[in-house]
């Protein structure tokens, strides 16, 4: 690599780390100065959301592929609220949506996000997560924030992707995972939640959730994903732990988080690094929005059990599937032999 595309590489992977950055800690400073703590973690997973998902295809597909995201889990999470307590539709939605979300290939980057986030959002609020309009609205206004900045990032990023639409067409046209994994992907993600439930887990839903995020339909990535996910979010938990306990104000606490999010381009393609970063943020900001409540040192805690929960799952699941595939071509020749 020359020194000229090493050094447009590295200052993408700079002004993306910056714009993470300004996503989640300016609905931070936001909700101090407003004494809105309640909104900053909804505001901030917005901006985050839209970063992460965002097509990199032009403006146009930028603007449109995040709005229809966005519009797509609040949506989400008004229907599960809806379904509280009507638990056989809960589960059916939740196998079809976790279906769904199993069948996009690893290339079809925005396809396979939104509908995980979407069976996400569902499964946080069908599963008691108190979701309010003003949680809705932050998280769109944290929406509009990353769009923002999803367009920003222009200056310095490389339309290389495939559109939405395109993703869409080849969706329709066949190119899927096969249909045994998506099969496997929803009976593990309702066998890990009810399991969790059945045991009186703090938050049910977040296993389910960790294994939406770590499934995947390649066996050996799967298989590094298992104990990267597990080794990054006890990283991310412990490094948290000593924040908050050694940190209190919110806006410390939002150095802490702007670190974290600078360095999620860079951790890309390392699901350690990456699975620690976001744990970080994402726990300091849960942290924040429970500030005039105490703040939340337990939920750390079960964030850890549930991951490693989530990931014995998985591990079953693979082991599982490639049984089945074994059994399936036991009786098939050779490669190489005449048929």
């Amino acid at each position: 690599m020359s020194f000229t595309s090493r050094f447009k590489k590295n200052a993408a992977k700079v002004g993306n780390g910056l714009l993470f950055a300004v996503a989640l800690t300016t609905p931070v400073v936001l909700g101090v100065a407003f004494q809105a703590f309640s909104l900053v973690s909804a505001a901030s997973f917005g901006a985050m959301f839209a970063l992460l998902i965002a097509p990199r295809h032009g403006a146009l597909a930028r603007v449109v592929g995040i709005s229809i995201g966005g519009l797509l889990v609040v949506l989400a999470a008004a229907l599960g609220i809806a379904l509280q307590g009507r638990h056989d539709l809960v589960l059916v939605l939740l196998f079809l949506l976790s279906w769904l979300a199993a069948l996009p290939r690893p290339d079809q980057a925005y396809l396979g996000l939104m509908v995980k986030y979407v069976a996400s959002s569902v499964l946080l609020t069908s599963f008691g997560f108190s979701a309010t309009l003003p949680m809705a609205l932050a998280f769109l206004g944290g929406i509009a924030l990353g769009i923002c900045l999803s367009l920003v990032s222009m200056l310095f990023e490389a339309d290389d992707a495939t559109t939405p639409l395109e993703e869409f067409k080849a969706f329709l046209h066949g190119a899927t995972n096969g249909r045994l994994f998506g099969v496997a992907v929803p009976v593990t993600v309702l066998f890990s939640t009810l399991a969790a439930r059945y045991f009186s887990f703090s938050d049910p839903a977040w296993v389910g959730l960790t294994v939406l995020f770590v499934m995947h339909s390649d066996g050996a990535t799967e298989l590094f994903r298992i104990w990267a996910r597990t080794l990054g979010t006890l990283a991310g938990v412990l490094v948290s732990a000593v924040i908050l306990y050694t940190v209190t104000a919110p806006l410390h606490i939002a150095v802490a988080i702007g670190l974290a999010a600078f360095g999620m381009p860079y951790a890309k393609g390392h699901y350690v690094l990456f699975s620690f970063a976001i744990t970080c943020a994402v726990l300091l900001l849960i942290d924040i929005s429970m500030f005039q409540m105490g703040g939340d040192m337990p939920l750390l805690r079960w964030r850890l059990i549930d991951t490693v929960i989530a990931c014995a799952c998985v591990l079953l699941s693979n082991l599982t599937l490639r049984l089945i595939r074994r059994l399936r071509h036991r009786g098939d020749p050779p490669a190489g032999q005449a048929a």
